[in-house]
């Protein structure tokens, strides 16, 4: 009681203490708004808008996790997805307008029916057969109607899908409403026509821009800025964009590891010859074992030019490739039929299915039977094969080589099979008949079954932990972008135009540590000039070592807008240099004699026939579209003024002007123009209305 007879005395403590604490609470929020994009002043939990719509980060993330949870490319499946929450957005707005939806009919036709949504089709193709899994696809649809519970993960999956076989679905009915509206006119299809049958012939002359030499070009901020203004729509930048010089240490295997690596190989060959489970021995041992049996020039280097001098049972190696060494033991030795002929009579049986695999077995076994009382093979297979491909030609299979069926359907033919026989076979697609009608032995060469051990040659932890402390010791001197281009003993590289959501930087790739590049560079703390304080280390992802360690120091930071000559110096260098030298080879034109023009620049003039507007293409000069366009202008007879082309400075004579005529063909190029048109809506219009919305992009703040 005295404690609140205390606080009571005392209120305006209290109050000034209420007033500190929630201050705190909201300093702490704003900043840690920076890192997570959910502050209470800004816009919470919001991976980004399309005109003003929230997207957000918990639906993001709840879809990237249902939807991707087995994808290793972390990267590229946020890209996707956002791509995917943005032309949702946009499908959702139109589907109001437009009254666009999905019955739910259509919707179980979609995920279920005979015309299946493609998400679906993606999301269950089997691997093995590339086909729909039908089985788990129908496991799903079982469940679902008769109200089982799943697996929170299916759940979430199925829920996922569902909202995008709805979102493409209604996206392809607004794509087909749009499609359905073009037409193309019929004086389109003329001028078409005309452009493909309008023909010209003329004599040029080709000044290569080499003519000029480099020595005799200066340029300077206002070359390059004069060509950016003139290019303003190619050099204008949406967003501002990070320009990086960075540095590349390697991690490499020194010597002694290599050679290492080499004796612990070497020490199990003994062991290996002895094997006498060879497939066991290399699966406990990090090696692999190829059960087909392969040609000799289906081998690889070492094993390619040696193997026929080895025998079964012989180890080979230890030998260099690539970037390990192996050692390659021959466990079998066949010589194989080149090609074959079969028939054969399939019972489909579903992954799984145990109760309709021992029925399909049976059914089998009563159709060889019945062969053996004197049935007729080809009869049976086109009354009772469930392959529909062959069971119309009496199961035939054709000709084919070794390797052009499942494994034991191939093994069963060009292993164990002989002219004449029939074998009962079970694969992926159920349980085969197969009668062997031909094996046909051309080069009698030997086939061979291979069990391979494998060491990669990665450098030793000692080597790693080494060339961490060099990188470390070279960064207490290379503190700047001016250090890093001072020191001769190193190569900078450069990454330009960096936006703030990439995830790949040329020869570095995508990985976590090129995106924490990617976002120190738009650190607010980053500043033209400095370097990382971090060195960012790059891991082998088959192998598990450190592969590089890379010093990134920021070049400069691009505005919005267009672009500036410092920014794209090393990247438009050939190009307003060629502006320049057309200048020059223009200067020294004082002619209009083709043969004058030539002699200047030791040149001979070159004739171009049956050049035509549609094909944008010279005959031995390529794409020139300046100049074709100039030669259609043209009138015959007239020497053009210089045209700078791609590749130099041109000067043309027309001789002569085939016009061209619409013929008999409009309609059908009218329809194949319309098609054209129309298979592009899909992507054209999607990109339009996303550059008509006003979009913005969280996910920085966040990934």
């Amino acid at each position: 009681m005295a404690l609140i007879g205390k606080i009571r005395k005392n209120m305006w403590l209290v109050i000034v203490l209420l007033a500190v604490a929630l201050a705190g609470f909201i300093i702490m929020d704003m900043t840690s708004a920076n890192n997570r994009g959910n502050g209470i002043f800004g816009t919470r939990n919001a991976i980004g808008k399309v005109d003003g719509k929230k997207i957000d980060y918990n639906e993001f993330q709840k879809a990237e996790s249902a939807l991707y949870s087995g994808s290793s490319d972390v990267y590229g499946r946020r890209n996707s997805l956002w791509n995917y929450f943005l032309e949702k957005a946009i499908v959702d707005e139109y589907k109001d307008l437009l009254g666009i939806g999905v019955s739910s009919d259509e919707l179980n036709e979609l995920e279920f029916g005979n015309n299946l949504s493609p998400i679906v089709q993606n999301n269950f193709r089997s691997p093995q057969t590339g086909q729909v899994d039908r089985e788990q696809l129908n496991q799903f649809q079982e469940a679902i109607n008769n109200g089982q519970e799943l697996a929170p993960q299916f759940v979430n999956f199925w829920n996922e899908q569902r909202k995008q076989v709805i979102k493409t679905s209604i996206q392809s009915k607004l794509t087909n409403m749009v499609s359905k509206a073009m037409v193309v006119p019929t004086w389109m299809a003329e001028l078409s026509a005309k452009s493909q049958s309008e023909k010209v012939d003329f004599d040029y002359v080709m000044i290569p821009f080499a003519k000029v030499d480099d020595a005799e070009v200066k340029l300077t901020d206002e070359d390059y800025d004069a060509f950016i203004k003139k290019n303003a729509t190619k050099y204008t930048n949406k967003e501002e964009v990070r320009n990086l010089s960075y540095v590349v240490f390697d991690v490499l295997p020194s010597q002694a590891d290599s050679q290492k690596i080499y004796n612990d190989l070497l020490a199990l060959k003994q062991e290996f010859i002895q094997s006498k489970k060879d497939s066991l021995f290399v699966s406990s041992n990090s090696g692999m074992y190829n059960p087909s049996f392969q040609k000799k020039d289906e081998l690889q280097g070492v094993l390619k030019d040696t193997i026929s001098k080895f025998n079964v049972g012989d180890v080979i190696g230890p030998y260099i490739e690539g970037n390990s060494y192996m050692m390659a033991k021959i466990s079998e030795r066949k010589v194989m039929a080149d090609s074959a002929k079969a028939r054969h009579i399939l019972r489909n049986v579903q992954a799984g299915d145990a109760l309709g695999l021992v029925k399909a077995k049976s059914y089998i076994d009563s159709l060889k039977n019945l062969i053996a009382s004197g049935a007729n093979f080809n009869d049976l297979a086109t009354t009772n094969s469930q392959d529909p491909g062959s069971a119309q030609n009496g199961g035939d299979l054709g000709t084919f080589a070794p390797g052009a069926m499942v494994g034991p359907f191939n093994d069963a033919i060009f292993i164990t099979g002989k002219e004449g026989g029939m074998y009962t076979v079970e694969t992926q697609f159920g349980v085969h008949l197969i009668k062997v009608e031909k094996l046909k032995f051309i080069s009698n060469e030997g086939r061979y079954k291979i069990a391979y051990l494998r060491s990669p040659i990665v450098p030793s932890q000692e080597t790693q932990d080494k060339k961490m402390e060099e990188v470390l010791a070279a960064s207490e001197k290379l503190k700047t972008i001016d250090a890093l281009n001072a020191d001769t003993n190193i190569k900078v590289e450069s990454a330009n135009g960096l936006k703030k959501n990439d995830f790949n930087i040329g020869n570095l790739g995508s990985s976590q540590s090129t995106r924490d590049i990617i976002r120190w560079a738009f650190d607010k703390k980053s500043k033209p000039g400095n370097v990382s304080g971090v060195i960012y280390t790059y891991t082998d992802e088959e192998n598990y070592h450190d592969s590089k360690h890379v010093m990134v120091g920021l070049k400069s930071i691009t505005k919005a807008g267009l672009a500036s000559a410092e920014s794209l110096k090393g990247v438009i260098d050939d190009l307003v240099k060629n502006e320049k030298k057309a200048e020059i080879i223009k200067s020294k034109i004082t002619s209009k004699d083709l043969n004058t023009i030539a002699a200047t620049f030791g040149l001979v003039p070159a004739k171009a026939e049956g050049v035509t507007f549609a094909s944008g293409l010279i005959p031995d000069l390529g794409t020139e579209p300046k100049v074709i366009g100039k030669a259609f202008a043209s009138k015959s007879g007239v020497v053009s003024e210089p045209i700078v082309g791609q590749t130099g400075v041109c000067i043309i004579n027309v001789t002569n002007i085939t016009p061209g005529t619409a013929g008999e063909n409009v309609a059908m190029i009218k329809q194949q123009m319309a098609m054209s048109n129309r298979s592009q809506v899909s992507y054209k219009l999607m990109e339009a209305i996303k550059k008509s919305k006003k979009v913005t992009d969280n996910r920085f703040t966040f990934y």
